[in-house]
């Protein structure tokens, strides 16, 4: 029995273990902040609810993974709320009408991605596993105000570090790490009806696209989370996600996100 037992170890015939999926829902709050020069001089705040549903396949060797991630909340000036905004329009006859509206508005973003790892063979039985591939994702911003902006959407290619520690067979803890190397992103062009005349809002936004490398877009992203195992079919836990993103062209834009979610999987 032991010389069997020996043979199997050594025999490179020996099927993969069987494939784990685990797919889940996770719930929280975020926080965004961002200044779109093409706009607005005001600094822009939301504190957006956030659902994320997010499926995971692993093998052995391999990781593969895929979510989608919704935001949605109100929207107004970080160091100006409460403030109101006057509006004066003369026509070419000289007459003139004054409207008034709340600086802020409403914010929703979204995002889906899809992410492709290599276990690295010599941490995986160490209680630190690494694994390192590459995430393709397309997210936007989707501000609504009158001098909000900042809408945006961005085609990314990032590579991406991801590591895990098994304190045990209940208690895990995560951590990962990517920057996009190349994306495809659309903004507004600086107004409309003047840079692109005859066009609607929707038609100048997605004329107004192109590749860019880290100097003209640059969002670096970190996650870190805990997970306990409930049984061996369920599962919790806690997971934060920081990015920061800095879009030189096709006009310059900063922002800030912070995103915290408490989630629950069923592995099968």
């Amino acid at each position: 029995m032991l010389v069997c037992a020996l043979q199997a170890q050594e025999n490179d015939e020996r099927p993969w273990m069987p494939l784990e999926s685990r797919i889940g829902i996770a719930v929280g709050l975020g926080s965004v902040s961002y200044l779109d020069n093409n706009s607005s001089p005001l600094i822009y705040r939301s504190r957006p609810a956030n659902l994320r549903l997010f499926y995971n396949l692993e093998s052995n060797k391999f990781l593969f993974s895929a979510d989608l991630d919704l935001k949605r909340g109100s929207n107004s000036p970080k160091y100006h709320q409460g403030r109101t905004l006057f509006f004066r329009e003369e026509d070419y006859k000289g007459e003139a009408e004054e409207n008034k509206f709340d600086a802020g508005g409403s914010f929703m973003s979204g995002r889906f991605s899809l992410g492709f790892f290599y276990k690295i063979p010599s941490t995986q039985l160490s209680t630190f596993k690494v694994a390192i591939g590459v995430r393709a994702m397309d997210e936007m911003f989707y501000p609504q105000g009158w001098t909000t902006g900042g809408l945006f959407n961005a085609i990314s290619f990032s590579p991406e570090a991801w590591t895990q520690h098994r304190a045990d067979d209940k208690h895990s803890f995560t951590a990962s790490v990517r920057l996009p190397l190349v994306a495809y992103v659309t903004r507004l062009p600086y107004d409309n009806t003047v840079s692109r005349p005859g066009e609607t809002i929707l038609g100048g936004f997605f004329n107004n696209s192109e590749w860019s490398l880290p100097d003209k877009f640059l969002a670096p992203a970190m996650t870190v989370g805990y997970n306990f195992q409930i049984s061996q079919r369920w599962g919790a836990g806690l997971n934060y996600e920081f990015t920061w993103y800095n879009i030189q062209e096709p006009q310059a834009m900063k922002a800030v996100n912070h995103s915290f979610h408490g989630f629950f999987h069923h592995q099968f």
